[in-house]
């Protein structure tokens, strides 16, 4: 799942890359705002390598687009009209660029094929409108959704409904498929890519005659438990909408007692109509395993079966018993490579103290939880339809699937209805304090200290800002609670910062611990959460570091000039600049590398590179001593 907030540094690292043809995933690579659907995939302009199976050929809709889809069942477009010849379930390696051709992300232009093997056609995976459309990350995978027709076919396409929901077909000319038997209230599955369109409209867009299947059976969707999150002795009470062209005859809802191994018989139990097009069934209680599995199976009056989910019994849908804890959840071995919740693919239920709310953290979607105040108590929900407005203080049970994106680890619910709440109000846990270079790393030979700290509230030390990176554009800076720059930490505001960071300001920053493009990144949520305090001054010098540092600055305040000493340890680059505060270059005062040890005296009169005086007011001499030292003090000119 994609839930990252972007962060400048990161981002430029991508741009990097580009020309170069790296290896991500297909969902790596698909990623759209989750809210609008706008592509923001962060290798766009980048030359990426993918590997899958065909399962659209050129010529079904112009003379080069593709389809294909990996192993885990995540696909992607790419075009090239010279690409070789090759049938559905053809294994290729595609490398181009990662671009956006009418809302929609594909490799292109005239991408690298190579022609791996040939392999068995990819079967669809079998989803309800409601599902599909749940997640733009469903995009460029081959689905099978099954509906009723609920309005006539006009300018190449028509919708389909489930219930309330609904979903256009778009059918290319160059398909040749005759729409002309598809008519208001036939029930049809429809078996085609799911696609992206300008706007963030996601459609079906059926490839031959035989994507359309007429008549198909019930249709069985919003499958719903009335409980995600039971313990052991409790009830489970499932519904579903079922409807059909003639008549549903009868349901059943099939069930099993799992211990996580996915074994044993499922027994059965008659479904209810209890209203309209709602049938009902209730699993008793008194579970032995970790989770139930569950699946329902309609017959019509034409004697049509359907079941859903439609792989029954060899798929089925999961209900965890009990509550985990987040600590269970999160914890992994500090020599563990990599970071990967054990429970990583498992269906779980947590409960915990809602820390960030939806809106807080960067999208309606996805709220922060914790269920203590110390190390891997921290986790991250995200709920795909935004169907629940959370509050810090909230606390809540949730039941659903840990999945890691991108190293971090995420909760996703089964749907909106999975998350409960318990109670209003409550304390939030308290901030774990924690020194900038623990809560940065992610690369430790010894183990992966900022691991602990995982969507968990934290608090630096006092900090200096190091850097302010792309502070007006993404609310982002760096600080360091030692003044190294090894040492330093993204902080990435999850709002439009009020406060305008300055090097050289001493800060205290609170926030949860995000991990994003490769980095551990600290989120404040509010302005409150960045406590500003008193710049370096003279006796409040930072250390100095194995590689050196300042030593003193005397006089300061001062007129004309002062002295500024430092020290090195060794032969070393050194750069000494002084800016404005406006963070603007006014005089480099020593950029050179340096031999032998020893304490440094450089002055500064107080003029710009251009040998100009500069006007009085507060100043900042920047330090760097190699890439072990940067160190910023403050200076104060007055006339």
């Amino acid at each position: 799942m994609k839930r990252s907030i972007q962060s400048a540094v990161a981002l430029a690292v991508v741009v990097c890359v580009a020309g170069l043809a790296a290896a991500q995933t297909i969902d790596d690579i698909q990623y759209y705002n989750p809210t609008t659907g706008a592509p923001a995939s962060p290798y766009n302009g980048t030359t990426q390598t993918v590997e899958g199976r065909v399962y659209v050929l050129k010529g079904t809709y112009n003379a080069g687009s593709h389809y294909i889809i990996d192993d885990s069942g995540n696909g992607i477009a790419f075009f090239n009209s010279a690409a070789p010849p090759l049938t559905y379930g053809d294994r290729v390696s595609v490398t181009g660029t990662v671009g956006i051709f009418q809302g929609e992300i594909q490799l292109s232009p005239a991408p690298t094929v190579t022609f791996l093997g040939a392999e068995a056609a990819p079967t669809p995976v079998t989803m309800t409108i409601a599902q599909a459309k749940s997640d733009y990350e469903n995009v460029g995978k081959f689905v099978s959704i099954s509906g009723t027709i609920s309005t006539a076919v006009a300018s190449n396409q028509f919708k389909m409904h489930s219930g309330t929901d609904t979903i256009i077909v778009y059918v290319d000319t160059d398909t040749g498929i005759n729409t002309g038997g598809v008519a208001i209230g036939d029930s049809y599955r429809i078996i085609a890519p799911l696609v992206n369109f300008t706007g963030g409209i996601m459609e079906l867009k059926p490839r031959r005659q035989s994507d359309l299947i007429e008549g198909s059976g019930p249709i069985v969707d919003a499958v719903n438990c009335a409980d995600w999150t039971p313990l052991a002795s409790d009830p489970i009470t499932v519904t579903a909408t079922i409807t059909d062209d003639v008549a549903v005859t009868s349901a059943a809802l099939y069930y099993r007692d799992d211990s996580g191994d996915s074994t044993g018989v499922f027994l059965s139990t008659p479904m209810t109509n209890t209203s309209g097009s709602t049938w009902s069934a209730t699993i008793p209680g008194g579970f032995l395993g970790r989770q139930v599995d569950f699946y329902v199976r309609a017959l019509d009056g034409n004697g049509n079966i359907s079941l859903n989910p439609g792989d029954a019994p060899a798929g089925w849908y999961e209900v965890a018993v009990g509550i985990t804890s987040i600590h269970d959840v999160q914890y992994v071995d500090p020599a563990t490579t990599p970071q990967n919740s054990p429970f990583t693919g498992r269906v779980v239920n947590v409960q915990g103290i809602v820390t960030a709310g939806t809106g807080d953290a960067g999208s309606t979607s996805k709220f922060i939880m914790q269920d203590g105040s110390g190390t891997f108590s921290g986790l991250l929900c995200y709920e795909g339809t935004a169907a629940n407005f959370l509050l810090p203080g909230d606390e809540v049970q949730v039941g659903g699937y840990i999945e890691e994106y991108f190293g971090l680890t995420e909760m996703n619910p089964h749907n909106g209805t999975a998350i409960e709440y318990i109670s209003f109000e409550n304390a939030l846990p308290a901030y774990n304090q924690a020194h900038t270079a623990v809560l940065a790393d992610d690369t430790s030979p010894g183990g992966y200290l900022g691991e602990a700290y995982e969507s968990v509230l934290v608090s630096t030390f006092s900090s200096t800002v190091v850097d302010t990176l792309g502070s007006a554009l993404y609310s982002e800076f760096l600080v360091s609670d030692t003044g190294a720059r090894a040492d330093s930490l993204v902080v990435n505001a999850a709002f439009n910062m009020v406060y305008a960071p300055v090097i050289g300001d001493v800060v205290t920053v609170k926030g949860f611990m995000d991990y994003a493009f490769g980095e551990f990144q600290l989120v404040p949520l509010r302005d409150e959460d960045i406590t500003v305090g008193a710049t370096a001054v003279e006796g409040d010098l930072p250390q100095i570091l194995p590689a050196g540092g300042f030593s003193s600055i005397k006089p300061n305040p001062f007129n004309p000039k002062t002295e500024i000493r430092f020290v090195l340890t060794r032969d070393n680059l050194v750069q000494l600049n002084v800016y404005n505060i406006r963070g603007e270059l006014v005089s480099t005062l020593v950029n050179e590398r340096l031999q032998g040890s020893g304490e440094r005296v450089v002055t500064w009169d107080g003029t710009n590179n251009a040998g100009q005086q500069v006007a009085s007011g507060t100043y900042f001499a920047r330090l760097r001593i190699g890439g072990d030292v940067l160190q910023v003090r403050k200076l104060m000119l007055v006339k």
